[in-house]
């Protein structure tokens, strides 16, 4: 089990990794959506300059989806914290065994604090996905 000062300092990592990349998305979604960026060209006047532009704004967007994908994953990471299941692996805790055995690695969780299962779960879990 992690102990209170261990969680802390975890809810600190997860909340500037949230400021952070809720800064990226604000950032990218402005210079997607900017005006001043098509003024690089003035206006399009070939088909391959409005092509070029969609792509752009679209990778961009691509982007911006992952990073919203990311920062739901910090705050459920954040909830867990509050709701005293953080450090717990979920597909362990689904499956019943029990707490003491499902606790992810430290290790792991300070690659990735916002982990919500151990290594063979989260292994188990891309297997599943890559056969479908």
């Amino acid at each position: 089990m992690l102990t209170p000062e261990e969680l802390q300092r975890f809810r600190q990592t997860l909340l500037m990794l949230q400021a952070r990349i809720q800064g990226d998305v604000e950032q990218v979604e402005e210079e997607a959506f900017s005006t001043s960026e098509c003024g690089d060209h003035g206006s399009p006047n070939h088909l391959a300059e409005l092509g070029s532009d969609a792509w752009e704004v679209d990778f961009s967007m691509r982007i911006v989806e992952n990073d919203e994908m990311l920062l739901t994953e910090i705050a459920e990471a954040i909830n867990r914290i509050d709701s005293g299941t953080f450090g717990l692996c979920q597909m362990c805790l689904e499956s019943g065994v029990e707490e003491k055995k499902a606790a992810i690695p430290k290790s792991r969780l300070k690659a990735i604090p916002y982990a919500r299962n151990c290594i063979d779960c989260e292994r188990r879990r891309e297997q599943r996905n890559a056969d479908t």
